[in-house]
């Protein structure tokens, strides 16, 4: 049965593919056609020589030009309602194309005029990666048998998607959601009681967060071939996980326990920075923005009991700083815009 259907499919190609070449031929060639009735002057038969291939026949980029002549026909008739209707249909096809302000009739460009055809929004995703900043609010050290030490460059990554909505010619507002991942490692001398060194302490806490920024962006002119904004505005911040680990030192080691209880798992934070959108793939834009994060929250919660996990890091010899974690955060994306042409009554 099955190879009754591919043999009957097979023969159906071969039948149909003469009909549809033949059918693409002929269009063509009334395209052909119509331009040389347009360069004659003959606009009346345009609409009728050019309608059942624009349906059916035509490549997009013949469509738009198809119902170009189409709609200078019409306009020829003054037949305003079905030339408002053609170049609407041109439209969407090709929101984004302009006439020629030299070469077309001044009725077609008094037509074009006509239109909203700027995009209604833009929606994408991003990734990238942030340097961060650790800011100790609070040092607690334990005993003086380790200096208060230094982080390791904390690299993370986050990945997410963003709706940018045009308020005006200047201004737009990104709704975005990202998720992020932060490892910190702090290193630290350490020594015994006896004042004898004992090597490096490490002590790593590996989060994940959720973050929603609302930001506002403002088109700054000075740049000319790409779109270049200033934006800023509050994140908003919620903590998925988080896991502490010490090793090394003169107490004991700590593996992967789960600090949540012990986190704001609530933050804010502002952000301000510059992105760049570069028009590249047909009408979507690479963005590339660079960001400044400052956390307004510190990261610590105080206000839970800590009497069990005070004596597991006095065990470690450690003893938690109060912290907020800024970011420099630089991110890539593609943007697309959402097209919805339409005649301005």
């Amino acid at each position: 049965m099955r190879l009754i259907k591919i043999i009957l499919f097979s023969i159906s190609l071969v039948v149909l593919f003469p009909f549809i070449s033949n059918a693409q031929t002929s269009c063509v060639q009334n395209l052909r056609e119509a331009r040389n009735f347009y360069d004659a002057g003959k606009l009346n038969d345009l609409p009728k020589l050019l309608l059942k291939c624009i349906d059916n026949g035509f490549s997009d980029e013949e469509k738009v030009e198809a119902l170009r002549l189409v709609t200078l026909s019409y306009l020829f008739n003054e037949d305003q309602e079905k030339a408002e209707a053609s170049y609407l249909r041109l439209l969407k096809i090709e929101p984004e194309y302009e006439v020629n302000l030299d070469s077309d009739p001044t009725e077609l460009i008094i037509l074009s005029e006509r239109y909203d055809t700027d995009p209604k929004f833009f929606y994408g995703f991003k990734l990238g990666s942030a340097f961060n900043l650790i800011e100790i609010t609070e040092y607690k050290p334990i005993y003086n048998l380790a200096d208060s030490g230094s982080y390791e460059p904390p690299i993370g990554f986050s990945v997410g998607l963003f709706f940018q909505y045009p308020i005006n010619e200047e201004f737009s507002a990104n709704l975005e959601t990202h998720y992020n991942f932060r490892n910190t490692v702090l290193n630290r001398n350490t020594e015994s009681a006896e004042g004898n060194s004992t090597g490096i302490q490490s002590i790593s806490e590996i989060q994940q967060w959720v973050e929603v920024p609302l930001l506002v962006n403002y088109k700054l002119p000075m740049a000319q071939n790409f779109l270049l904004e200033a934006t800023g505005g509050p994140s908003f911040h919620y903590l998925l996980s988080s896991r502490l680990s010490v090793r090394g030192g003169p107490g004991s080691e700590i593996n992967n326990i789960d600090m949540m209880v012990y986190r704001n798992q609530l933050n804010v934070s502002g952000i301000l920075g510059l992105r760049a959108n570069f028009k590249r793939l047909g009408r979507n834009f690479v963005t590339v923005e660079a960001l400044y994060q400052y956390r307004f929250i510190d990261e610590v919660n105080m206000n839970v009991d800590r009497a069990e996990l005070n004596w597991i890091l006095k065990d470690a010899v450690y003893a938690e700083n109060q912290y907020k974690g800024h970011a420099l955060i630089l991110r890539v994306g593609l943007r697309f815009p959402r097209f919805n042409p339409e005649l301005i009554k």
